[in-house]
């Protein structure tokens, strides 16, 4: 395979769209998966010790809206500008830089003396997350074939529940079992270990390909897929079949007037995107951030809603694995759109629950779906824009979503459970989740199995 400058730069997508599912590719995945899981387990540590301090420090509804919310606000702060960082710098330097941040952050969180240097903490801590938390599945997308781009990345943010499963683990296996004073705090010090993995992501994580491709840097994006293409055949002693019938011909390219974002060949998508993703992240973050308090508020205990709410997000773990099939199977927006439903309909029957097997059951079912079709929402938006700013429309859907489904969703569940109790709160649930499937329904096209480079500049 020839491997000139102009070859390898119409080449690579190509080259990539035909490479097998295959060790090399799980390898890959699970790298930047278990970023994710140490990211993760570092989000869910608040809403399973807000409780904790909530009692021992006697705090009111707005320092607990505050430390609930204040390293989303990190998130939002950091993740458009790290974005635009990434689309210049690389994927693998943003996602290498962030892990240690906030891993460092998160160790300082559980040295703090008081509360206000914990907010403190947490805020600067979310800006290592916003830095890293947009970089898995745009590497999904650029690093795996148009076949399994969205069954791959459901798999890959399955690792995001299983981190958000071990923190209300954790806390049920170490809290009851430590003083109060240090229970919560040690939470935040397992939250430090991802400063060993750091020399990990540096040795075995490769930059993306395409990535290098549209720096100019072809050579180095040639070597790495031609690793790859070698290590899978001679593994399976098989050659590789030949690329697609547009190798060595030029992808569509935006003109200037299309170049941004927020222009008018991407305007449609960006919209769609910020709205949807901002509906769907409100029924995460009504889940992993105020089960344990609801479940509280219910009556049952401190040791029965941990141990429900751990029961409640494992739940969304089968439940993205199912979005891994469902999205190559059936499309995006089919999934989107009836796994988004189903969410909305058992948030209802969670809110007007009057026993424990029914909370948890509609529970399970919310998280299932309300949390499992998380993944379908990100390959999406991340097939809306070419590589050349993919990262930045990644970021600013991300933040937008996060400002409003995140760092107001905490306020706007605080304010509705003391107002119009928990059946209420998750009416205002219900109607949300329906706003974004109206939107996907309208706004949205459908991209599965589709080059990436042209479902993002279609």
């Amino acid at each position: 395979m020839s491997t000139t400058t102009t070859h390898i730069e119409y080449a690579i997508p190509e080259r990539i769209d035909r490479l097998p599912l295959s060790r090399e590719t799980w390898r890959i995945m699970l790298l930047a998966g278990i970023a994710w899981l140490i990211e993760s387990y570092d989000i869910g540590i608040m809403g399973n010790i807000l409780p904790l301090l909530e009692k021992q420090y006697q705090l009111n509804s707005f320092m607990v809206g505050s430390l609930a919310t204040v390293s989303t606000l990190g998130i939002v702060l950091a993740i458009i500008p790290a974005g635009w960082l990434a689309d210049r710098v690389g994927r693998k330097k943003m996602l290498v830089f962030g892990t240690a941040w906030y891993a460092f952050f998160s160790l300082l969180c559980g040295m703090v003396p008081s509360i206000p240097l914990l907010i403190v903490c947490r805020l600067i801590a979310g800006l290592g997350m916003g830095a890293v938390f947009p970089i898995p599945y745009a590497m999904a997308a650029e690093l795996t074939s148009k076949r399994i781009r969205g069954s791959m990345t459901a798999v890959l943010d399955s690792f995001l529940s299983f981190g958000y499963f071990l923190a209300p683990l954790l806390a049920l296996l170490l809290i009851p079992q430590l003083p109060t004073q240090w229970g919560w705090r040690m939470l935040f010090y397992i939250g430090g270990l991802p400063l060993l993995y750091v020399p990990v992501l540096i040795k075995w994580m490769p930059e993306s390909p395409r990535w290098l491709t549209i720096q100019g840097r072809g050579e180095e994006a040639d070597q790495i897929v031609t690793q790859l293409e070698q290590r899978i055949e001679s593994r399976t002693g098989l050659a590789l079949p030949e690329p697609g019938s547009h190798a060595g011909q030029s992808m569509p390219t935006p003109s200037r007037a299309s170049s941004g974002i927020f222009s008018r060949a991407y305007l449609k998508r960006t919209l769609m995107m910020c709205i949807s993703f901002a509906c769907i992240l409100f029924i995460f973050y009504a889940i992993q951030t105020y089960t344990p308090t609801v479940l509280l508020k219910e009556g049952y205990g401190i040791s029965n809603a941990f141990l429900l709410t751990t029961i409640i997000v494992l739940a969304s773990i089968p439940g993205k694995y199912a979005a891994a099939y469902a999205i190559e199977r059936f499309g995006r927006k089919f999934t989107l759109i009836s796994f988004t439903l189903i969410a909305a309909a058992s948030a209802l029957c969670f809110g007007f629950a009057h026993n424990g097997a029914l909370a948890l059951l509609a529970g399970c079912v919310l998280s299932f779906f309300g949390i499992g079709v998380d993944p379908v929402i990100k390959i999406y938006g991340a097939e809306q824009y070419p590589t050349r700013m993919r990262e930045l429309g990644i970021g600013v859907f991300e933040g937008v979503g996060r400002l409003f489904g995140g760092v107001l969703a905490p306020f706007i569940m605080a304010f509705l459970l003391t107002s119009f109790n928990v059946a209420g709160s998750y009416v205002f649930v219900a109607v949300i989740a329906v706003i974004g499937v109206c939107v996907v329904a309208w706004l949205g096209t459908e991209t599965r199995g589709v080059v990436l480079e042209k479902a993002s500049n279609s």
